[in-house]
């Protein structure tokens, strides 16, 4: 009778124990999904945390510059006129000299196709400027992905 008290014994304190096992998985079960609301506002903070780096970065870069403007992803660019077109081929892409200059005319009262070419051609050669063919096989030019990508990193902005 001993053994069949100790066989008892034995099944109740498996009953236990798988019991507690199952309210420890339980605990586990809730202990993840108490924490996960956690985890998700630590990662919105670390988000806000970045956004408002980028901002007061953004507002020293105002504050030295004057202004937050293509030219200051293109320190290099020292003739006007080549950054006004950066800033026209900023505001919309794909353009021909034709458009440029006419966008250049609006902006500064005058401006030369000839002398719009000309920096076109440089900007070409230095990389920041590409071209492609438009409709009719007329040139159109646009910001290199290179410069954009140093424009939207400037901003604090994922591309």
């Amino acid at each position: 009778m001993t053994e069949e008290a100790d066989d008892e014994a034995k099944e109740a304190l498996r009953d236990e124990i798988k019991d507690l096992s199952e309210k420890v998985a339980d605990l586990e079960a809730a202990l993840r999904a108490a924490t996960r609301p956690l985890s998700d506002v630590m990662s919105q903070l670390e988000g806000m945390n970045h956004i408002a780096g980028n901002y007061f970065r953004l507002l020293e870069l105002y504050n030295k510059k004057g202004s937050i403007s293509p030219e200051a992803v293109l320190p290099e660019l020292k003739d006007p006129i080549a950054i006004e077109i950066v800033k026209v081929l900023f505001e919309d892409s794909n353009l021909n000299v034709t458009e440029i200059t006419d966008r250049l005319r609006d902006r500064r009262g005058s401006a030369s196709r000839t002398i719009v070419r000309e920096r076109l051609q440089t900007m070409v050669e230095d990389g920041i400027v590409v071209t492609q063919d438009g409709p009719n096989g007329v040139t159109q030019y646009c910001i290199s992905e290179d410069v954009s990508d140093r424009w939207f990193r400037l901003l604090g902005l994922r591309r």
